[in-house]
């Protein structure tokens, strides 16, 4: 697997993704064709190894844009957003086996997530680590509602999120909200932050669930960047978040 071309390929997919008012921005025919062929190299450099994530990008690579005739002489090229962030997913994953391999890979987790699943992860318990790490978003998110509503009562799980990060009247921004993309940025965080506690936060209550190795990095890589998206909407908005206790 050659890790630098899918480097190479997510530093291409990010910087579009996050160029200001990045989904009414056309895209160039020339990032179109690098980055569908970066794609499909990955893919089928990937096809023995990982047979199940090449097929999930040789279908993205046809979806990543969406070409919208201007006049009779003119087409613009815009990002899909939801096949873009699939595909980015995808190629996280695979950087993410790539350094567990080479003992690296927490250096991709973010540091709460590690505090609060790394030992359990390294143990085996692989359900317990992806649980722990929504359960620790669910505390800190819950600790930024007192610092910016103090002595109101405290929404839990997905009522805090949509409380938290609401789309009309937010306690904490993730960035400009005045511009469709910075609209649609607020709108998509707050849904993934809420389906994550209602889906991922805790399964066990449900059903006494098992998952495997593979399974519970993706979800750790996942709150990862829902605690990453937390630190930038904290530093956005001025928040002053109080110290954890250890």
């Amino acid at each position: 697997m050659d890790t630098n071309k899918i480097t190479d390929v997510c530093c291409q997919m990010r910087f579009l993704a996050n160029r200001q008012n990045a989904l009414n921005a056309p895209v160039s025919t020339t990032d179109v064709t690098n980055i569908r062929e970066g794609i499909l190299l990955i893919a089928k450099d990937i096809e023995h190894e990982q047979p199940v994530l090449s097929n999930q990008l040789m279908m993205i690579k046809n979806s990543l844009f969406k070409e919208i005739p201007a006049n009779w002489n003119t087409i613009y090229i815009y990002i899909n957003s939801f096949a873009f962030g699939r595909a980015i997913e995808v190629l996280d994953i695979l950087l993410a086996q790539s350094c567990c391999g080479q003992g690296d890979w927490w250096q991709l987790i973010h540091p709460r997530i590690a505090q609060a699943s790394k030992k359990l992860f390294l143990d085996g318990s692989y359900a317990n680590a992806a649980c722990d790490a929504f359960i620790e978003i669910n505390d800190r998110v819950k600790r930024l509602f007192q610092v910016v509503k103090p002595g109101e009562d405290v929404p839990d799980g997905d009522a805090a999120m949509k409380r938290v990060f609401s789309t009309k009247n937010p306690l904490i921004e993730f960035c400009d909200r005045s511009t469709d993309s910075g609209a649609n940025t607020q709108k998509g965080f707050m849904e993934m932050l809420a389906g994550a506690m209602s889906a991922l936060r805790n399964p066990k209550a449900h059903s006494n669930i098992q998952i495997g190795q593979e399974d519970a990095m993706r979800r750790l890589i996942f709150a990862s960047m829902l605690m990453y998206k937390i630190d930038e909407a904290v530093l956005y908005s001025k928040i002053t978040e109080p110290l954890k206790l250890q």
